[in-house]
């Protein structure tokens, strides 16, 4: 009974020493807006859209070839 009385305080005195408050400024991770850094993330976007529909595309031929 001690041992568990012992280890259930071990836990406690470590969840109170390991406790941490994280705070975020309202701006934080924001960066400047500009036209240009619209038309690269579409382009990315773009990018992405397409590599997904060519994977997808070779799902499907080797599910017709499979069969």
């Amino acid at each position: 009974m001690a041992r568990v009385i012992a280890v259930l305080f071990c836990a406690l005195l470590m969840a109170v020493l390991c406790t941490a408050q994280v705070n975020f400024s309202p701006n934080w991770g924001k960066r400047a807006a500009s036209s240009e850094g619209c038309k690269a993330s579409m382009d990315s976007i773009m990018y992405l859209y397409k590599l997904i529909q060519n994977e997808a595309q070779k799902i499907v031929d080797c599910e017709k070839f499979s069969n």
